[in-house]
């Protein structure tokens, strides 16, 4: 396994670490044990065999082969999974282009987006675990109407593939009646969990990315025993900065391709812990670009927060400036570069009292990108656990919801 959290400037003694690594132990229990509802994603990645990966990657082969864009419609963890992953590792040469929609309610983008997919052939994914989020139907209704105009009913069915609960809602029984392609997304397991199932894995795969690399990674700290001994350090870190005061947590990157990938962990963390009065502010930032703006605050402004830096020691490309750059930069390469950039903002702000978290990999690859993804996921729901909320509700998003609908029945 590849990923090494270091907690030497976390302001924190060892002892004090050590003391709580018996609750956070007894929480992962709790998450194995089954007692708990939507854990369903825990056992997952040993579940879900090779047989339905390999199911997958003949879908996502065929998918290739007729559609020069694959349009995803999802919202929260109906994409940004898939969109984290994507941006990520995405090969630059792709036969297929994935794109999202149905996470917002622009008209602008929707309207670039038909202009975009005029003239090319399509195929549509519409993720929805209730089969009726607002924000996808919409979508959908706008660009299932343009397939239907162009391919007719039959051929817009064959190039349709759903991901949603199997049981009766919208999107099961009208993609059933139609013929479409169903995915099941199972009951005990909630959207933001959901990027290690069919709902993240299928673009993944359409996308060129080896799913089954990264389901060996995230195997890989599938199980209790993975997680022992210091295994759960960062879920107890977080929760005794809570305890000291902190209410912010800053994830830090230096790869622009990661800032997808924060707002994963934005919605995985916030959404999993921001209960009952309770929880971390997620935030993320992207390096060298928000040190000449967030980077002030960090220094020197309200010390309400503490730092995670999520960096990879290598990369998968690398420039040389030339002679015509003034010196020192001249000769060094760009990743040479943002390395000094990286050590340089961790010393300066160690040294200015702001306590630092580091998880490290080797390099964003498939198979330790799947590592991440379920390291993270368990991490959160042990310290949201350890918070004493549920890891597994939303009741605040369904409030906006329920007003919402409300002026919708308005109009």
């Amino acid at each position: 396994m590849s990923i090494e959290l270091t907690w030497k400037d976390s302001g924190f003694e060892p002892e004090e670490v050590r003391a709580r690594r018996a609750a956070a132990q007894a929480e992962l229990a709790r998450l194995w044990s089954g007692e708990l509802h939507f854990t369903g994603w825990v056992k997952d990645p040993v579940e879900f065999d090779d047989e339905k990966i390999e199911e997958l990657e003949k879908t996502a082969k065929e998918i290739r082969e007729k559609c020069d864009v694959f349009l995803v419609l999802g919202v929260g963890g109906s994409f940004m999974g898939a969109k984290a992953v994507i941006d990520l590792l995405a090969p630059e040469e792709a036969d297929t282009e994935v794109l999202f929609a149905g996470y917002n309610f622009s008209a602008r983008y929707v309207k670039e987006l038909l202009r975009k997919i005029e003239g090319k052939d399509l195929c549509l994914c519409v993720i929805s675990k209730s089969g009726s989020t607002t924000e996808t139907l919409s979508a959908y209704g706008i660009f299932k109407e343009w397939m239907l105009r162009k391919y007719g009913a039959e051929e817009t069915a064959r190039r349709t593939y759903v991901v949603t609960e199997h049981r009766s809602n919208f999107l099961f029984d009208e993609a059933t009646a139609e013929g479409a392609a169903i995915f099941d997304l199972a009951l005990d397991i909630g959207g933001r969990y959901s990027v290690l199932t069919p709902v993240g894995l299928l673009p993944i795969a359409v996308a060129g990315i080896d799913i089954q690399a990264i389901m060996e990674g995230a195997r890989a700290w599938t199980s209790q025993e993975a997680f022992s001994e210091d295994g759960l350090d960062y879920a107890i870190l977080r929760q005794m900065y809570y305890e000291q005061g902190k209410r912010i947590e800053v994830y830090e990157f230096f790869d622009p391709y990661a800032a997808y990938f924060g707002e994963w962990l934005k919605q995985l963390f916030g959404e999993s812990e921001g209960k009952d009065g309770k929880g971390l502010f997620p935030a993320s930032l992207m390096f060298s670009r928000d040190l000449h703006s967030m980077g002030q605050f960090l220094q020197q402004g309200t010390p309400s927060f503490f730092e995670t830096f999520v960096t990879a020691a290598e990369t998968r490309d690398d420039i040389g400036i030339p002679e015509i750059a003034m010196k020192p930069f001249a000769g060094k390469t760009i990743q040479q570069i943002n390395a000094c950039a990286e050590k340089g903002v961790y010393d300066a702000h160690v040294k200015a009292g702001i306590p630092a978290l580091s998880i490290r990999i080797g390099q964003f690859d498939a198979r330790t990108v799947g590592e991440l993804l379920y390291y993270f996921e368990t991490q959160c729901a042990v310290s949201a656990l350890l918070s004493g909320v549920d890891p597994f509700n939303q009741p605040g998003v369904e409030a906006y919801k329920k007003e919402m609908r409300g002026y919708i029945d308005e109009l």
